[in-house]
């Protein structure tokens, strides 16, 4: 089953569950509209863990899956509309590679690009699709930015060895979309199960053309052509939060 209709599913039965409980109440015209009338303000803060899937684009691109953290803020005051702002920490390793050819006196090699976390920060909303005194079932789409830290290049040429170089993070746009339930057994304290699937452009980043690589006197200029365009990355992630209403 794709991811997509992973997520379309998690939705469809988070409408159908509100089913039975809605034939119970009285009949009422539905109207999406009544989402966006004022309420009163309320705030949240949140702390979540939980796990992002390794994928692999192209026949190169890879990430393994770990373990993530994460803080929420999530205010609103609307009837059916929530607004959050997210910040999301991982583990996970992401690598690129790339075959050199061989250049003057430096023979073919391998070209190694790896970051050794990641940070995602992104704002979403939350639009409500079941709510009830103590539940509330929605979808949820974002946009943010992801950025890959600790990254280091590596060039591996046979019979030479390899040699490394430190490079800076590598930052793109993540579009995302989540759906999930907030359930809340007392006053000022919830709980948040979340599935969200991350999209982020450019993968781990682009190089800058003026860093070289030496190895053994034998200097490879502007290793980011051989890389050409990065693929997108895309993973799931579950999470499972603590919420405390600040009001």
């Amino acid at each position: 089953m794709s991811r997509l209709n992973f997520l379309s599913s998690f939705i469809l039965l988070s409408v159908f569950a509100g089913v039975p409980v809605c034939a119970a109440d009285p009949a009422a015209p539905i109207n999406p509209l009544k989402m966006f009338r004022r309420s009163p303000f309320s705030a949240e803060f949140e702390l979540y863990s939980g796990g992002i899937t390794g994928d692999s684009v192209g026949a190169a691109y890879k990430s393994a899956t770990r373990g993530d953290y994460g803080v929420r803020f999530s205010f609103g005051f609307l009837k059916g509309v929530n607004f959050n702002l997210d910040y999301m920490y991982s583990n996970q390793s992401r690598s690129f590679t790339a075959v050199t050819p061989g250049t003057g006196p430096l023979p073919s090699g391998t070209l190694l690009m790896r970051s050794g976390n990641l940070n995602v920060a992104f704002g979403s909303g939350e639009f409500y699709l079941i709510q009830r005194k103590q539940a509330k079932f929605y979808i949820s789409p974002g946009i943010g930015f992801a950025r890959n830290g600790g990254r280091n290049l590596t060039l591996i040429v046979p019979g030479l060895g390899q040699a490394s170089l430190p490079v800076f993070g590598g930052r793109a746009v993540t579009f995302n979309l989540g759906a999930g339930v907030k359930i809340y057994p007392f006053k000022h304290l919830g709980f948040r199960l979340d599935v969200r699937d991350h999209i982020a452009q450019g993968g781990t980043g682009t190089l800058n053309p003026a860093q070289d690589l030496t190895i053994e006197g034998n200097t490879l200029p502007n290793p980011q052509q051989y890389f050409g365009k990065i693929p997108v990355q895309n993973n799931l992630v579950f999470t499972l939060g603590l919420i405390f209403r600040i009001r």
